[in-house]
């Protein structure tokens, strides 16, 4: 089940909650844990936490010198 993340307003309160994608509804309200309002939650949109570094090629390939052909 996936996990999303939401964050009050409010009291600045962080909280996780576990819902099925067939359950999940966008326009539905969560209530705080902390303060029991639901009018200042609003969803927390992480980026995934993909990096590509300095000698990442999109081939795969450290870089181009390994590269080989299938004529040598």
């Amino acid at each position: 089940m996936p996990t999303y993340d939401f964050v009050c307003d409010k009291c600045e309160e962080k909280f996780e909650v576990s819902i099925s994608v067939k359950d999940y509804d966008r326009y539905k309200k969560q209530d705080c844990p902390n303060c029991n309002k639901s009018d200042n939650v609003r969803r927390n949109y992480t980026p995934p936490g993909i990096k590509f570094g300095a000698g990442f090629f999109k081939d795969g390939y450290r870089s181009a010198k390994d590269v080989r052909t299938t004529d040598e």
